[in-house]
């Protein structure tokens, strides 16, 4: 069940999505320069699995080795298993490549071990679907992406009062195979290398049952279009001068279903919109998951981000100022809270009948501290390194000319590295905090979940909601006790 990275390849050679960028029908995405890196990248994961057997495991649920992602945790100690094999996948990626296969495995678990409830909710027929989708991804160890946001035409108003109802995915018409639907959403993520697609709806923005569907189809599904944003591959200095864009730039696209036709055997809820907020929330605990598995991602980034300021500070001899200190005991305080909340968001788990989930309180709140935490790391980088980021010989080619050679030697030397090494971690350096690619990440750190003071607002709202009774009743307790004037 367990495929290579050539079968991947081959996979989405075969059967690719129709992709535009830069006016152009992608014929390839295999080998275009914007898609290629990504596309490798993936093909890496697949081939990690055999490299480390901790990333598989035998799946009683299929009866089968399979990814440690699509993985059910029935213990704790599968829950572990699940964790330790995650981060080794996105300690290989330094934190970055967050839209790997392993992110929507997950989900396709998590509603599976859900499937009762599914049927309970929706009926038997989106239960089934939800089972054969599963059994279909795991089987084919397929790669999926997802959509969730509309494009944002008028936040002002619902969008069922725009101008054109179906800029938001919308069903048209009903059929006997299925349902037509029409519209975009943003932001699909690995969309133009991805064989398989979820789209969920913001049932919050408008609660019209045109737009109270879930689905999951093949990318390649007549109709289906992505339109791809800029992509950023290294000029030819390639690795040397971007070593992080070499190997984990990723694609983000806008989904457009174009009347698309979605099967009946495709759908795992529809046309109740008044269910899905507290289903999926509540009975699925999709956000713990979601936000479980971007702390896995953010902790082996700040791992990263540490061990590079560690780095730039020794070696440029400034790592025993108390300032400097300071700003990377920062960085490390933020690793350590990760990790804490890694091991505690197992240990203190949900054990259900059908799944152990992780603490929930642990999962959301620290990803929440993550979308501001991330970006503070990247800004203690540049703080840290100060003006000594900038002026960096432009290229390798910079080492192949004898005259230039001896000046970047003599001069771009640091106390702890020669003028090679010097110039390589600055290359490294810059990519983070300064590309194209870096700033992406930065962006997408600070917004992936949604707007920041959203939130961290929800932790009141609605993640505490049913428990902030205990906090008051401790300020309650000694109110009571204390005593009150005589009348």
């Amino acid at each position: 069940m367990i495929r290579k990275g050539t079968d991947y390849i081959k996979s989405i050679k075969a059967r690719s999505p129709k992709v535009f960028y830069e006016g152009e029908k992608v014929e390839d995405v295999t080998e275009h320069p914007a898609f290629k890196i990504p596309v490798n990248t993936i093909a890496k994961y697949y081939d990690l699995h055999w490299e480390n057997e901790d990333l598989r495991a035998y799946n009683p649920d299929v009866g089968e080795e399979t990814s440690i992602s699509f993985l059910r945790p029935r213990s704790k100690k599968d829950l572990a298993k699940i964790r330790d094999g995650l981060i080794k996948i996105y300690d290989y990626y330094r934190g970055f490549f967050g839209r790997s296969p392993d992110y929507l495995n997950l989900w396709n678990m998590v509603f599976f071990a859900h499937a009762e409830d599914f049927g309970n909710y929706f009926g038997s027929r989106f239960k089934e679907n939800v089972v054969e989708i599963y059994k279909e991804a795991t089987k084919n160890d397929l790669f999926y992406t997802h959509a969730i946001v509309a494009p944002m035409y008028d936040r002002s108003r619902p969008p069922s009062q725009w101008e054109d109802p179906y800029i938001q995915v919308g069903i048209v018409e009903e059929k006997p195979e299925g349902v037509i639907v029409r519209g975009a959403a943003m932001i699909s993520t690995a969309g133009p290398y991805a064989e398989r697609l979820w789209y969920l709806p913001n049932i919050r923005r408008d609660s019209d049952t045109r737009y109270a569907l879930y689905f999951s189809i093949p990318t390649y599904t007549k109709g289906v279009k992505f339109l791809a944003r800029r992509g950023f591959p290294p000029r030819e200095g390639g690795e040397f001068e971007y070593p992080i864009s070499a190997r984990f730039d990723e694609s983000d696209t806008i989904l457009v279903f174009k009347d698309v036709l979605v099967p009946w055997d495709r759908i795992i809820f529809y046309r109740k919109p008044e269910l899905i907020e507290d289903f999926m929330w509540r009975i699925i605990g999709l956000r713990t998951w979601f936000n479980w598995h971007f702390i896995i991602q953010h902790y082996s980034r700040l791992k990263f981000l540490a061990g590079l300021a560690i780095a730039i500070t020794e070696a440029a001899g400034t790592s025993n100022f108390i300032n400097v200190q300071e700003k990377i005991g920062e960085i490390l305080i933020y690793v350590a809270l990760n990790e804490a909340a890694l091991i505690a968001s197992v240990e203190n788990a949900e054990e259900l009948p059908n799944i152990v989930r992780p603490n929930p309180y642990y999962a959301v709140a620290t990803s929440h501290f993550n979308m501001r935490t991330v970006p503070r790391a990247n800004e203690i980088l540049r703080s840290i390194s100060g003006g000594a980021s900038i002026p960096i010989p432009a290229g390798i080619k910079d080492f192949e000319n004898p005259e230039e050679r001896e000046l970047v030697f003599k001069y771009m030397s640091m106390k702890g590295l020669d003028a090679l090494e010097r110039i390589k971690l600055f290359n490294l350096l810059w990519d983070v905090i300064g590309s194209e690619v870096g700033m992406r990440y930065e962006q997408y750190d600070r917004f992936s979940r949604g707007d920041p003071t959203i939130r961290w607002a929800q932790m009141y709202t609605e993640v505490y909601k049913e428990r902030k009774h205990e906090f008051v009743k401790l300020v309650k307790d000694i109110l009571d006790q204390m005593p009150n004037p005589k009348a």
